[in-house]
């Protein structure tokens, strides 16, 4: 008989893409900007280039010869995940781009240190993903929330975030 674990470490990459997607259509009817970035930037970063590496029947891309082009993959969302973090009218997406940066320093970790286990490599570059879709679902809940409430506000900042001292 299969057990609970098993189970899920089964379906689990299914399970994330489905939702994935399932919150992607329900962001374009309901939400704003930001989380339309985000969950764009989520699927072609995180979801896409599973599909391209088993339909290309590349094997296990993340420990294998394509190592660096998942690294880099990473490294791209880290950046555009900041980039939207430091420019959205919301708080949540710096807690996206920070699980982002925790799985682009997981990757750094593997490939200086040789005795980390591949379980807590996987737990460091899988595990943050999940993390990024309870926060973009909560996100867009309370977008919904809000916008519901109190009406249209702005999607993003004004001015760009930055040192006001340092201008001058």
């Amino acid at each position: 008989m299969m057990d609970w674990a098993e189970l899920f470490n089964t379906y689990r990459a299914t399970a994330q893409h489905l939702t994935a997607f399932l919150l992607a259509a329900a962001i374009w009817r309901w939400g704003g900007g930001p989380e339309r970035w985000l969950i764009g930037t989520f699927l072609a970063t995180m979801v896409l280039p599973i599909y391209v590496v088993w339909w290309l029947d590349l094997g296990a891309a993340e420990v294998g010869p394509y190592a660096p082009v998942m690294f880099l993959i990473d490294v791209f969302a880290a950046v555009q995940f900041v980039a939207i973090a430091l420019n959205a009218n919301r708080n949540y997406p710096l807690w996206i781009a920070g699980f982002q940066l925790v799985a682009v320093v997981a990757h750094a970790v593997q490939s200086m240190v040789d005795t980390v286990t591949p379980f807590a490599i996987a737990v460091l570059i899988i595990g943050p993903s999940y993390c990024q879709l309870l926060l973009l679902l909560g996100g867009c809940l309370r977008h919904w929330r809000r916008e519901h409430r109190f009406g249209p506000y702005r999607e993003w900042r004004a001015a760009p975030p930055g040192l006001r001292w340092f201008r001058m």
